[in-house]
């Protein structure tokens, strides 16, 4: 599992550099021109022409394995490369970072003489085989600005590349624009990729792309369109250290923000702003979950950002669930309501402003700011190995016992489940739950849910299923009743006396939770834990 905006690449060509750490980060055209006065970027080169060829067979062999064919033209220089996405064919990888293999050498257009170039028998023998099916797919043809910048003790190659990406669909071309920052690191810590793209987001929006050029070449070649994501399964691993874990949940909860947070801005499906909140909470339940081997300081001040950033997206994602799912029943129910149009005017309104106001917010440079220093703070924890670290850290919390930083991530994941469990149960076990309580304890679910997300891998999958399973039916109840609160305190910033009547029937449907609910609650206090044997 990685962050995908970083690719870690071991090149086994002795020709070439042995590692690349690299940041790719999007900008528009006009932000660019900004970008381009910064001092760090003084010493630009002029643009280099840089034409590439993809290649892969009619099927998409390649793609399908994880590899790119690709030949670089730089005036009358051709270069072969050869690229293994490690990431995609290994779970396991940790750290934030995804690993290629990288061959690449001089070549002659259109001869693939793999024999020469590749050191890997299975790839050489399974590239050797498609040799004859390969033919061009999409083209990536790009102007590349380069200079190499100091930063914090690192020495970073900044490339700018301007240009399009070109293929050809029905006997029709298409085209996507190239407008990105690639930071490559040189020597130094990953970190400060992130620390550079953070001090060059001061003249421009830059935001980390999860997207790499042969991706976009082949979603375009394949009119694949964008959609909202899930977070994908986190695969934990048993030996990493507790911060470890914690970067590693993180990475991936910042890789799930990414890839919907591109699609949210272009308002085309209200699932992207739902997907972006829970990758938020995640983020929030994760600090809340290590807290105790965290520094003090680093809990307090991400908790803080990332609470500001959710609420900025609270009313959108309520409007959009007001009109998609109470809209229609009231439409149903109250037709002859003489309000009823205004109602359909006002709602719709609010949810249009409210999208607008998130997209402006997700779009702004000061939102991919925040996004770019996390990931850099997250780089930044170092694990702790000595003593000295670890009494620093129990004196700044107070709390935190020697014993828990040593504990493996099941161990930790396992205590942290238990207790989670263990509140869970005394909020059902409360004979009458007031509105007021069955939030709480809608909260408290998701909290449970969610670290069960993080750690389920430890654990079997059919007793994660079984244990899942009646939390998430009884969640989904749980914010349906809250919708219904939610609803109420939307229409209350509405002046018209008039809609009093939708307000009385939201609450009369509030009222049949609390028959249903407590009967569903009950089925809870039995729930069999994974974490036992």
């Amino acid at each position: 599992m990685s962050y995908r905006a970083i690719k870690y690449t071991k090149k086994r060509d002795l020709n070439i550099l042995a590692t690349e750490t690299e940041l790719k980060l999007t900008v528009t055209a006009d932000d660019l021109v900004h970008l381009l006065k910064h001092p760090l970027l003084a010493n630009l080169s002029r643009r280099k022409k840089l034409y590439n060829i993809y290649y892969d067979t009619p099927e998409l062999a390649l793609m399908k394995n994880a590899i790119a064919v690709r030949e670089r033209i730089i005036l009358r220089k051709t270069l072969l490369t050869v690229k293994l996405d490690q990431n995609k064919l290994d779970p396991n990888n940790f750290g934030g970072l995804s690993q290629r293999s990288e061959w690449e050498g001089p070549s002659i257009p259109g001869q693939f003489d793999f024999q020469t170039l590749i050191d890997d028998v299975a790839t050489l023998n399974f590239l050797s085989q498609l040799t004859p099916q390969l033919s061009p797919i999409f083209t990536t043809d790009f102007y590349r600005r380069t200079c190499i910048a100091t930063f914090r003790g690192a020495k970073v190659e900044v490339a700018i590349d301007q240009g399009l990406i070109v293929t050809k669909r029905a006997g029709s071309f298409f085209q996507e624009p190239i407008c990105e920052v690639e930071l490559e690191l040189l020597e130094g810590k990953p970190s400060a990729l992130f620390g550079l793209a953070r001090v060059l987001s001061r003249r421009a929006r830059l935001h980390p792309s999860a997207a790499s050029k042969a991706q976009r070449g082949y979603d375009l070649y394949l009119d694949r369109k964008l959609g909202p994501i899930k977070p994908a399964a986190i695969t934990q691993i048993p030996e990493a250290s507790l911060q470890q874990t914690f970067v590693h949940i993180n990475l991936e909860c910042l890789t799930h923000l990414q890839v919907n947070d591109v699609g949210l801005l272009l308002d085309q499906d209200d699932e992207y702003i739902h997907q972006v909140r829970v990758a938020i909470r995640r983020i929030r339940v994760s600090l809340k979950l290590f807290a105790k081997i965290l520094p003090l300081d680093f809990v307090s001040h991400w908790s803080m950002v990332w609470r500001g950033i959710a609420k900025r997206l609270d009313d959108a994602r309520n409007w959009d669930v007001f009109v998609a799912e109470l809209l229609p029943l009231i439409v149903r129910d109250l037709s002859s309501s003489a309000a009823l149009n205004n109602l359909q005017e006002f709602v719709k309104m609010q949810r249009f402003l409210a999208h607008d106001q998130v997209i402006q917010y997700i779009g702004n440079r000061s939102y991919s700011v925040q996004v770019i220093s996390y990931t850099e703070a997250l780089l930044n924890l170092d694990v702790m190995k000595d003593t000295t670290v670890q009494s620093d850290l129990m004196q700044q919390t107070g709390v935190v016992e020697k014993e828990l930083l040593q504990m493996k991530p099941k161990e930790f994941a396992t205590k942290i489940l238990q207790r989670r469990h263990r509140q869970l149960h005394k909020k059902l076990m409360i004979s009458r739950h007031t509105s007021e309580q069955f939030h709480e304890l809608r909260l408290e679910l998701k909290k449970l849910r969610y670290a069960m997300d993080f750690f389920n891998s430890f654990y079997q999958a059919k007793k994660v299923s079984a244990y899942l399973k009646p939390l998430t039916k009884i969640q989904e109840l749980l914010g349906q009743m809250n919708d219904m609160v939610s609803a109420q305190a939307l229409l209350a910033t509405s002046d018209q006396s008039s809609f009093e009547i939708f307000t009385a029937w939201i609450k009369g449907r509030e009222s049949g939770y609390f028959v249903i609910l407590p009967r569903a609650v009950k089925g809870l206090v039995q729930l069999p834990e994974p974490w036992k044997k």
